[in-house]
């Protein structure tokens, strides 16, 4: 008896930031991560049960990867006033390009779903309650994090192209909106 052969989760997930990179989220669907990942499509069910809950771990990892950026920030700046605008100005200017698209992507196809919309809007709110828009520091440290949300945004849907010389000088840029 052979030994059953496993499927890498990760390698699976890694697969599915490939389609969505070369076709958008639409070109996501079950089929085609098999194909992307040379698994069968049995095997990417196994491993997720549905497309909703690969759309979920996909979502899950492209959120690690963001909160692992902000926690490293906040490490070294935490103390400073406005570090949690500063931490998400920082995490959208250090995510690369993949990471843009795939969040991007999936953040446009789930805000359809009321679940998954309200499920954003807390990771949203929870991010703004931080900032105290009362002051004037805080209403600039506010518009610093919307710059940085819609650059990223902008950028991952495709909608804006920039080379990594301007991404670096728009982000200098909303860097300076942040209060000292």
């Amino acid at each position: 008896m052979g030994r059953r052969p496993t499927i890498d989760r990760e390698g699976l997930l890694d697969a599915a930031d490939r389609v969505i990179a070369k076709g958008g989220v639409t070109s996501l669907t079950i089929d085609a991560v098999a194909r992307e990942a040379g698994v069968s499509k049995g095997g990417v069910l196994y491993s997720f049960g549905t497309k909703d809950a690969l759309i979920e771990a996909m979502l899950e990892r492209a959120g690690a990867s963001y909160e692992g950026l902000v926690a490293a920030y906040l490490a070294a700046h935490g103390d400073e006033p406005h570090a949690a605008a500063a931490a998400h100005v920082d995490a959208s200017h250090r995510e690369d390009r993949l990471a843009a698209i795939r969040a991007s992507a999936l953040l446009a196809s789930l805000v359809r779903s009321p679940d998954y919309r309200s499920q954003i809007q807390g990771s949203y709110r929870e991010l703004f309650d931080k900032i105290d828009t009362k002051t004037k520091a805080g209403r600039r440290a506010l518009t610093a994090a919307l710059a940085a949300e819609g650059a990223f945004l902008l950028r991952g849907l495709g909608l804006a192209e920039f080379d990594n010389e301007a991404w670096d000088a728009i982000f200098a840029d909303i860097r300076a909106i942040l209060p000292a």
